[in-house]
């Protein structure tokens, strides 16, 4: 058992895996509900090594104390745009290996919160799985997800949401973000509420991270390589899979807590003599 930690709380962020993408995050093997037995490409061999080296890294962060995981959308991959990179069209199957592939760390976790992603992706079996996890109830929805989820941790008022704009250039990515931030926090002030401080978005598939003296802004990597779909939307993306902590342990109350960032490598490029 997790003992209560001293300070600030620690939050484990994930998203983006995608499961039931050929080029997503699988377990190791999966029996679908036809019967069939799927296991990993070559692709998804790669990601489950990422994935067993990042939940062993996140228990070296947070060592002995207590965690919340919150996971930030699009945890399956669903059947959109015409795909074929699918390992199965069932829903059920999809829902039941990111079971199995989320159990053991949100089992680890002291509350885990599911956020509802893409809706083409995910429609609205994000809650079912959400439910099987044992996530926290949405009391507005009555169901254990959430489009937009505040939380208060130790003082400092912070926003999950999925969706952010993907056609960031590098060059330009602090100042996209920082216009991110300071519109969530001028629509807060607008509405009346307490202003946030830290800002935690997915969607992209390439993490960032920007602050000031007002706030953060953090973008979540991606456990999914290139399909065909994001060969065309962002062609030039390198998807590196991995895992992002806030963590206020020590800080003061109210702040801006410290960033644990740990990526793997991209998928590598066949290079091809002629």
């Amino acid at each position: 058992m997790k003992k209560q930690r001293e300070g600030g709380p620690v939050i484990v962020v994930l998203s983006d895996l995608h499961v039931g993408s050929t080029k997503g995050l699988m377990p190791e093997s999966y029996t679908t509900v036809e019967g069939v037995e799927v296991r990993q490409n070559v692709l998804q061999q790669y990601l489950w090594q990422c994935w067993i080296r990042a939940q062993n890294w996140i228990k070296g962060v947070v060592g002995e104390d207590s965690f919340i995981l919150v996971l930030n959308g699009d945890l399956i991959e669903g059947l959109h745009h015409g795909t074929k990179e699918i390992w199965s069209a069932a829903a059920e199957d999809q829902i039941k290996a990111a079971y199995d592939v989320l159990e053991p760390l949100a089992g680890a976790a002291e509350k885990t919160f599911v956020v509802r992603g893409t809706e083409c992706h995910t429609h609205n079996m994000e809650a079912g799985l959400g439910a099987m996890l044992g996530a926290v109830q949405n009391n507005a929805l009555k169901q254990p997800a959430f489009d937009r989820l505040t939380l208060q941790a130790h003082g400092t008022i912070c926003v999950f949401r999925h969706h952010i704009g993907t056609s960031m250039r590098r060059a330009t990515s602090g100042t996209a973000l920082a216009s991110n931030l300071a519109e969530e926090q001028l629509e807060a002030a607008l509405n009346g509420e307490r202003i946030p401080q830290v800002l935690v978005c997915s969607h992209r598939h390439k993490p960032g991270i920007y602050r000031d003296e007002k706030g953060m802004v953090m973008v979540t990597p991606a456990w999914q390589f290139l399909t065909r779909h994001g060969h065309k939307v962002v062609g030039g993306a390198r998807c590196k899979p991995g895992v992002q902590i806030l963590d206020w342990r020590g800080l003061g109350h109210g702040t801006i807590p410290h960033v644990h960032e740990h990526y793997y490598a991209a998928q590598q490029p066949e290079i091809i003599p002629v």
